[in-house]
């Protein structure tokens, strides 16, 4: 099992590098959702992360979406250390297709707009992964001194949030809608300075119903336009290139007042 998930966690070593710095090239991919949750469950069933087992209880029923056995292991967990684990808690269900926690989650005080530091893996099981990357023949140790020396191979913890850009870039809508009815900030992007907010990932993903959710609770197309880093790219051109629907792309374009 600890070989599997050596495997399995090279891989998601790499993904939630491409996440925390998401750009328009990694929007492009395939969504990687689905695709990366049962490596992440595993990984904090298996206790592998640098965190007390009771903190992984929380994360691990959040996945599973069991709201009331959630709230008991934040219970169990000391004062000073609910909010923080309420808060991955959340985050983490954001990224799990699970409405139903994050709303219940954001009720009992999760910020939504907020975000958190996930726990690095704990140093014996990064130095596995880093081994069996380097003894992978795919893989090799040339690259991993290349990933190493890009900063991907980094075992600090990733910063996620909020859950909003989470919940787009995994294309639900019905998180989504519990975001929103929250006030979550449509403007929202995963770190200051990043260029795609969440509109753009929408576009980018082709979905015209996100796209719309988030320009019916106003997000701002010409600010989006204006983080755009390509010369002459544009959501609405994005958007027609995507065969997203006209009477949408006609919503996309930035209507910006004429400076005199």
């Amino acid at each position: 099992m600890l070989a599997r998930l050596v495997l399995i966690a090279c891989a998601l070593c790499v993904l939630q590098s491409a996440i925390a710095e998401e750009s328009v090239a990694a929007a492009r991919r395939a969504n990687p959702c689905r695709q990366a949750l049962p490596t992440i469950r595993e990984l904090w069933q298996h206790d592998l992360y640098d965190a007390p087992a009771a903190a992984a209880s929380v994360v691990v029923d959040a996945i599973d979406g069991k709201l009331p056995q959630v709230r008991l292991d934040l219970a169990a967990l000391p004062p000073g250390e609910q909010a923080h684990w309420r808060q991955v808690a959340m985050l983490t269900a954001a990224n799990a297709y699970r409405p139903a926690v994050v709303d219940g989650l954001l009720n009992d005080g999760a910020a939504v707009d907020g975000m958190a530091r996930l726990p690095p893996l704990k140093s014996r099981f990064a130095r596995q992964i880093e081994n069996g990357m380097a003894q992978d023949p795919r893989i090799g140790p040339r690259a991993v001194k290349v990933l190493k020396s890009a900063g991907v191979m980094r075992n600090d913890g990733n910063l996620v949030g909020p859950a909003l850009v989470s919940a787009v870039g995994c294309d639900d809508a019905a998180t989504l809608d519990v975001l929103l009815r929250h006030h979550a900030d449509v403007m929202a992007r995963q770190r200051r300075g990043t260029p795609s907010g969440a509109l753009l990932v929408a576009i980018i993903n082709g979905n015209a119903l996100i796209a719309s959710r988030l320009l019916d609770h106003g997000a701002d197309v010409c600010a989006e336009d204006r983080l755009i880093r390509k010369p002459g790219a544009a959501l609405a051109s994005i958007a027609h290139r995507r065969h997203l629907p006209d009477a949408l792309v006609q919503r996309l374009a930035c209507h910006a007042p004429a400076v005199h």
